[in-house]
């Protein structure tokens, strides 16, 4: 019995119910759930169901974690219900994905038809999008995990997976996994299927994923602090081995290579933002030219200096340092990862997407050399 998940917020109703129109009339799939407040989209699933003759339930989220209530109680709830009614597959889709089709479900299907645990999805990405990936969970995984599969996993934060039955036996009882209730989800599970010794597949979706993309990089602030803490909170110990299987990738379309991730424009006036004194107090504890750097990127937005070895090096201080709550690191960490964003978009990713992403990865990789 296959199962499609789609946690939800606030996303626009249209798209949610349209992704669950969309699963429902999948050949492959039983039952749709919805998880989230649906008071606003249950009747018209409810008549969307008796269309397609596919059981369709919208519910709530459980709330099971112990952080910032979010995402990762929605998942868990579905998680957790899955494990316990003995589902066979249990697919997760976004609600936001705007080009959602049948071939996400084939592609998941298909690798767990092929006997794999785990199926990912990977896609293309604007150059200036995936900005957490490639600037906080990549280079800690990298950090933390050097020569493994870990940091090379196409989209660790990716909310589109399928779990077969072994994946949520294994995963289900992970006290870790089921505490994180927000935005870190993602990561707990990515690292969890690694951790578990599961075996992956990732299905290239070669259209991407469209979805709404942003307007100031204050849209991501809380999603940067919980990925951050979530990736900082994984164990030292390293990851099983396991079988791994990824589809090459297709041609990226010219469309997406022209794509903006976010708006230059409505992000800069972050940079300057006036200084807050836990904000240069946690700067002056770290020390080691940071308080400098950080007086000049908030009085003068100057960002010249922000590049990879910098960032990975503030990265380090900060690992030993953040804790979610604390109200210096939180400033500090969002600011110099704005910073860090910038830096980036106005010298590499200005030039073409195909030196964008090669630097990107080279990055990644320049991480586990400086780790091993």
């Amino acid at each position: 019995m296959s199962v499609v998940a789609i946690p939800f917020k606030d996303e626009p109703a249209e798209v949610i119910l349209t992704n669950v129109e969309v699963a429902a009339r999948h050949a492959r799939i039983d039952e749709v759930w919805a998880v989230g407040d649906g008071a606003r989209i249950a009747e018209r699933a409810r008549r969307i169901g008796l269309e397609c003759g596919k059981k369709i339930e919208v519910f709530p989220e459980e709330r099971l974690g112990t952080l910032r209530p979010g995402k990762g109680d929605a998942m868990n709830t579905a998680l957790q219900r899955a494990a316990v009614e003995d589902i066979g597959r249990l697919h997760f889709y976004d609600a936001d994905i705007t080009n959602f089709d049948s071939s996400w479900i084939d592609g998941a299907e298909g690798g767990a038809d092929a006997g794999f645990d785990v199926v990912r999805h990977t896609f293309p990405r604007a150059a200036t999008d995936a900005m957490v990936t490639w600037f906080i969970t990549k280079p800690l995984l990298a950090a933390k995990y050097p020569g493994t599969l870990l940091p090379r996993i196409g989209q660790p934060l990716g909310g589109e997976i399928l779990l077969t039955r072994a994946a949520l036996r294994a995963l289900s009882p992970s006290k870790s996994i089921r505490e994180r209730s927000d935005w870190g989800i993602d990561t707990l599970l990515t690292h969890g299927t690694v951790d578990a010794g599961l075996s992956l597949y990732e299905h290239h979706v070669a259209a991407g994923k469209q979805h709404a993309l942003y307007g100031s990089l204050q849209e991501l602030r809380q999603m940067v602090l919980e990925c951050f803490d979530a990736a900082r909170s994984l164990p030292d110990r390293r990851p099983a081995t396991i079988e791994h299987h990824r589809d090459d990738d297709a041609p990226v379309p010219e469309e997406l290579k022209r794509q903006i991730g976010y708006s230059r424009e409505q992000t800069l006036p972050l940079l300057v933002m006036p200084l807050e004194s836990a904000e240069s107090a946690a700067a002056a504890t770290a020390g080691g030219g940071l308080p400098e750097m950080l007086a000049r990127v908030a009085e003068e937005g100057d960002v010249q200096d922000v590049d990879a070895n910098w960032w990975g090096e503030f990265l380090r201080q900060a690992v030993k340092a953040f804790s979610l709550g604390d109200e210096g690191w939180e400033s500090l960490l969002f600011r110099m990862w704005v910073a860090r964003v910038v830096h980036y978009t106005e010298r590499q990713a200005s030039q073409s997407f195909e030196f964008a992403m090669g630097y990107l990865e080279g990055t990644i990789k320049g991480y586990e050399v400086l780790a091993t």
